[in-house]
């Protein structure tokens, strides 16, 4: 047979088929069964939907017999499967592989077996056309060896006798699942009966269900109670022949897990095989997790709204502070003093550096974004990257090719950039692989990952994905890592608003974040941005000058701030640029004043949440449409005025705490025009 294969052309289906079954061959001879790890292997290797190994001579049942074999991706899809397959009208033909409706369909000689692959890539028929001989040397002795060794087994056990027409054509095609099992004197709970969607919820065959004890589906559920020193309730109510009704985790074949609503109900007291009973579930796996992702939106939304407010009142005390430093500066020219203001300048920094993190997870919409190729931005940053990273560290970009543009902030793409490789890298302790990759995907339905379940909004995504080499994130963490403050770091190694920020900004950017890997190998981390269908608001630069320039004529603003100290600071720097100023604190005391006209007012600088009934963003609005006056919105976190989109901001924001020359580039974005004399 590998004499014969050795001479073959090899079909691209070979390498990864050959080790799968290599592996199944080994698990077989040690007397696993391999039924349906065979149809897994086969529905991934093809990319079928579903695959089911039949025996010939069982297409007449009405419902899909114990004896069949099926892996299937959708749950749904395994329910009405059978009655699709069952229709296949060549059973007495001569067998030959070909395609029957959604069908490809292997039909094994010699032996009295066939395969369904439904919906499998278009390569898979040819390549069973050119390969079924071969394959079928491999596989078959396994297939028929297993499927005689199971029937002997029904036999000798008599599940007939449960399993009976009238029962089947109650439970048969039940959407919970349903199991009859019986408990002798001697020995532990196994299972007599199970129906189609026992198979469809816990991925075991039937065959590898009757027969089995109860614990190979609740060996989780049970090896929790035995931890704590004590007896399942599950067990408990079997041995004492009462109802249970409660929530348990099912094990599944694939070493995932279910949550299922069970109902245990006493049948006979004595029968030919032990006292029975029947356990009734139904999957609430969705629901919890659903239920849990709602908590979870709840909780980040609150925080959210809670360090917004927080921040956004730490801002003004920064804007307060800073202003006044730099005042001081501007009017001092003692060494000793510049020096002592100096310092108070990096603190004040650090302090806007904490705060920005903060609104980054906080803040609902981004006033700074533009069209962007997501490949320059990462190009664009490599060499810092590169300078962050030890040379035990290797950085690899793997840009994907013909991608659309993007809608975000380009600062802040590159923040979350360095927050998730410089997390990379202290996973993986400063040596290892990280690995930036790019690339198109079409989302629909939930996300993929391990952070929940949430539904998106159908389209077509650019994907930015970090993938390292270090020793992954406990499972119990996933919920928490986005969470400001938490860190499983020490303390002095950083405050825990890394990820926070990065989820922020990734949810104010209209996509989604999730952790797609996370083992002993690696983690990745993917973001999910729409694909830009509108132009993004230009975005000027600020041009930084050594000292405050003079306006080129003469502008009268208005300027409004409920935080007089900050107000005080903002007069002082437009005095400073050569405005005329009226300052007031309080935006209705402004309503009331220019109701009739803005009596020669050129410029209004406002902020935006102000106590009063009214905030900034109303108030130049109603000013606005008495005169066209140019405007800048200042402000710390700007939460819900009644915008939902960027692009619905007509006016120019300038985020708390900014210094002199912040306030001139944004002043010269507005059209305010300064002189170049010094």
């Amino acid at each position: 047979m590998f004499k014969e294969f050795s001479q073959t052309d090899i079909n691209p289906f070979w390498p990864r088929l050959l080790a799968e079954l290599g592996k199944l061959q080994a698990n077989f001879i040690n007397g696993a069964d391999v039924l349906l790890p065979l149809c897994r292997i086969l529905a991934e290797v093809s990319q079928s939907q579903a695959v089911m190994i039949i025996p010939k001579d069982t297409l007449n049942s009405d419902d899909m017999p114990a004896s069949a074999t099926c892996w299937c991706r959708d749950p749904v899809r395994y329910l009405t499967l059978w009655k699709e397959a069952k229709a296949w009208p060549f059973s007495n033909q001569e067998p030959i592989v070909h395609r029957w409706q959604s069908f490809v369909i292997w039909p094994a000689k010699r032996v009295n077996i066939q395969i369904f692959f439904h919906s499998s890539s278009e390569q898979w028929l040819s390549f069973l056309l050119s390969s079924s001989e071969l394959l079928s040397d491999i596989i078959m002795g396994m297939l028929v060896q297993q499927t005689i060794e199971w029937q002997d087994r029904v036999r000798n056990r008599g599940v007939h006798s449960v399993d009976s027409e009238m029962f089947q054509s109650i439970v048969s095609n039940s959407e919970d699942l349903i199991l009859v099992a019986s408990r002798s004197p001697f020995g532990v709970p196994s299972i007599m009966y199970a129906n189609a969607a026992a198979t469809c919820i816990s991925h075991y065959p039937r065959s590898q269900l009757i027969g089995k004890p109860i614990t190979l589906l609740f060996r989780e559920e049970l090896n929790q109670s035995a931890a704590g020193g004590r007896e399942s309730e599950l067990l408990q109510a079997i041995n004492s022949r009462r109802e249970f009704d409660g929530e348990l985790i099912c094990s599944k074949a694939d070493n995932e897990t279910a949550v299922l609503h069970m109902h245990l109900v006493a049948l006979e007291e004595h029968s030919e095989h032990g006292s029975l009973f029947a356990l009734v579930g139904r999957d609430i796996t969705e629901h919890k997790q659903l239920q849990q992702i709602m908590a979870r939106t709840q909780k980040m939304q609150a925080m959210g709204q809670l360090v917004g407010g927080i921040a956004h009142d730490f801002n003004n005390i920064l804007g307060v502070l800073k202003g006044n430093l730099e005042l001081m500066e501007l009017k001092t020219s003692e060494e000793k003093i510049a020096r002592y203001l100096a310092t108070a300048f990096k603190a004040c920094q650090r302090g806007t550096d904490l705060t920005r993190r903060l609104l980054q997870f906080s803040r609902q919409e981004q006033f700074s974004a533009n069209l962007y190729q997501v490949n320059d931005v990462i190009e664009g940053i490599e060499e810092l990257i590169g300078k962050s990273l030890t040379t035990q560290v290797s950085l690899i970009l793997e840009p994907g090719q013909q991608l659309d543009e993007i809608l975000v902030d380009r600062g802040d793409l590159e923040d979350a950039l360095l927050n998730l490789v410089l997390n990379a890298r202290d996973a993986m302790g400063g040596e290892g692989k990280i690995i930036i990759r790019s690339g198109i995907e079409f989302l629909a339905g939930f996300l993929p990952g391990l952070c929940g379940r949430p539904m998106v909004e159908t389209g077509q995504y650019i994907t930015v994905s970090v993938l390292d080499t270090g020793s992954g994130i406990a499972p119990h963490l996933l919920d928490k890592i986005f969470e400001p403050f938490f860190t499983t770091k020490d303390k002095s190694d950083g405050t825990g608003l890394g990820l926070s920020m990065v989820y922020g900004f990734v949810k104010r950017s209209n996509g989604y974040m999730s952790v797609i890997k996370s083992d002993s190998f690696g983690t990745e981390f993917r973001l999910w941005f729409p694909v830009a269908t509108q132009k993004g608001r230009q975005v000027l630069g600020v041009v930084e000058r050594p000292e405050a320039p003079k306006v080129s004529q003469r502008v009268r603003v208005l300027i409004v701030d409920d935080e007089v100290d900050l107000l005080n600071v903002l007069q002082e720097y437009c005095e400073i640029l050569g405005m005329e100023v009226e300052a007031y604190s309080d935006p209705l005391v402004v309503r009331e004043k220019y109701k009739a006209g803005l009596k020669g007012i050129d410029l209004l600088i406002t902020d935006v949440l102000m106590p009063g009934g009214i905030n900034g963003y109303e108030l130049a609005k109603e000013l606005c449409a008495k005169e066209d006056i140019s405007v800048l919105l200042i402000s710390g976190f700007i939460g819900d005025i009644g915008l939902t989109s960027n692009e619905e901001m007509p006016y120019q924001v300038l985020h708390k705490p900014f210094a002199i020359d912040g306030l001139v580039g944004a002043l010269q974005q507005v059209g305010i025009h300064f002189s170049q004399q010094r």
